[in-house]
C-alpha cells in the first residue's frame, strides 16, 4: 500500500478506474484529481495497476494527458531558472521504442551548443545504459539540485533534470511500473512535464497513435514550438532508415503533420540501422566517439538528423539541410564536446 489512503480518496480513485476500464475517459479535471491521488500516495498498487492496465489498452486524449500534466506539474520541484520558458528546449522521449543509441540527448547538447538554451529531462532507463546513465558516466552531475540546475542553464545553456527529483510523486507509482510489461501513462505525461517550464520541445513517441494528442496537448500548454516524431520502423526518434512521421506545434496551435525523409537533411537512406549499443560501456562509447570525431557512419547521421530537428524547433530559422549543415560543424568544431566538459567542470 502506498501511504494511509482515506475512504474518500480510495472511492473516488476506485470511480476512476471502473469509468476507464468501463471504456469511458476522464475530462482534464477528472484525470488531473486521479493522478494528484496517485501523486500523493493515496491509492493501492491493485486500483493503480488496474488504472493503467486500463490506459495502456487505449490512447489517452489531450484532456487525460492535460490533467496528468497539470497534477504533475502543480506538485514538482520547478528549476528556478532566469531563462524565458519560450527559448528553453527539451528534447525527452517517451521511451518504450528500440533504443540505437542516446540520441535524444546528444541532440539536446548540439542544440545546446548552437545557443539554443536546453533542458534535458530524463530518467534512468529499463535497460541501465538510457540517456541518465550513460550522462552520469561521463561525468554530467545527475543529482545536482534545482538552483544548481538553474545556474547551468542560465551560464552554459544545458542542464539535464532527474524525473524523480522533480516529480518525488511518482515514486507511488513506481513498483507498479516495474511489474508491468508495457509503457504507461506516465511514460507519455513525463515528457510533457519539463521542470525547467520549457515551451519548446522535441518529442519522440512510441507509438504514432500518439503523435497527434501528444501534440495537441503541447498545443494547449502553449508551447512555442514542439514536433512530435515516430519513425516508420518503430523508433521514437528520427530515422536514418525509414520515414518519420511528425506532427508540428506553432505558438500553442498544431498547425502541420507529415513526414521527414533522410535525403531532406542530405543524408542518404541508410537499408539497415546502426548497431545498437548493448551495455552501459558501449553507450558511454559511442557517445564519446560521436562527441570526438571518431563515428563518421550511421550514428553520426542520426545523430545529425535529430540534431537538426532539435535546433530548428529550438528557434533557428534554417531549413533542415541548413540546420544539419549546423550540427555536422559544431561536432566536427568539437564545439559540443566544449560544451560538455564546461558544464561537467562546473
Amino acid at each position: 500500500m502506498n501511504g494511509t489512503p482515506g475512504p474518500s480518496g480510495s472511492d473516488a480513485f476506485l470511480a476512476f478506474v471502473a469509468q476507464i476500464e468501463g471504456g469511458g475517459s476522464h475530462t482534464a479535471s477528472e484525470a488531473e484529481a486521479a493522478m494528484g491521488l496517485v501523486l500523493d500516495g493515496m491509492v493501492d498498487e491493485a486500483p493503480l495497476a488496474r488504472w493503467l492496465g486500463a490506459f495502456a489498452l487505449r490512447t489517452p486524449s489531450p484532456n487525460e494527458l492535460l490533467g496528468c500534466m497539470q497534477a504533475l506539474m502543480s506538485r514538482a520541484r520547478l528549476v528556478p531558472t532566469r531563462t524565458s520558458p519560450e527559448r528553453i528546449l527539451d528534447t525527452c522521449g517517451t521511451g518504450g521504442a528500440p533504443k540505437v543509441f542516446n540520441a535524444s540527448t546528444l541532440a539536446g547538447l548540439v542544440a545546446a551548443a548552437a545557443g539554443c538554451p536546453v533542458a534535458k529531462h530524463g530518467n534512468r532507463s529499463r535497460t541501465g545504459f538510457g540517456s541518465a546513465e550513460t550522462m552520469a558516466a561521463l561525468g554530467f552531475p545527475m543529482e545536482a539540485e534545482p538552483t544548481v540546475q538553474a545556474n547551468m542553464l542560465d551560464t552554459s545553456g544545458f542542464c539535464f533534470c532527474m524525473a524523480p527529483r522533480h516529480h518525488p510523486g511518482g515514486v507511488h507509482a513506481a513498483t507498479v511500473r516495474r511489474r508491468m510489461s508495457v509503457p504507461t501513462l506516465f511514460n507519455v505525461v513525463g515528457p510533457l512535464c519539463n521542470p525547467a517550464g520549457a515551451l519548446r520541445q522535441v518529442v519522440g513517441v512510441w507509438d504514432a497513435r500518439l503523435l497527434q494528442p501528444v501534440a495537441e496537448t503541447l498545443a494547449r500548454r502553449g508551447c512555442v514550438q514542439a514536433m512530435v516524431l515516430h519513425a516508420e520502423d518503430g523508433l521514437d526518434e528520427a530515422s536514418v532508415c525509414a520515414p518519420t512521421r511528425f506532427v508540428h506545434v506553432d505558438r500553442g496551435s498544431v498547425v502541420d503533420e507529415g513526414t521527414l525523409e533522410p535525403a531532406m537533411f542530405g543524408i542518404e537512406v541508410r537499408s539497415t540501422p546502426p548497431e545498437p549499443a548493448h551495455s552501459l560501456n558501449e553507450a558511454v562509447t559511442m557517445a564519446q566517439d560521436l562527441l570526438q570525431g571518431r563515428d563518421a557512419g550511421g550514428r553520426l547521421d542520426m545523430l545529425v538528423m535529430n540534431a537538426a530537428i532539435a535546433i530548428v524547433t529550438g528557434g533557428h530559422r534554417l531549413s533542415w539541410r541548413d540546420a544539419a549543415g549546423m550540427a555536422r560543424d559544431l561536432l566536427d568544431g568539437r564545439r559540443v564536446l566544449d560544451l560538455l566538459r564546461r558544464v561537467v567542470s562546473g
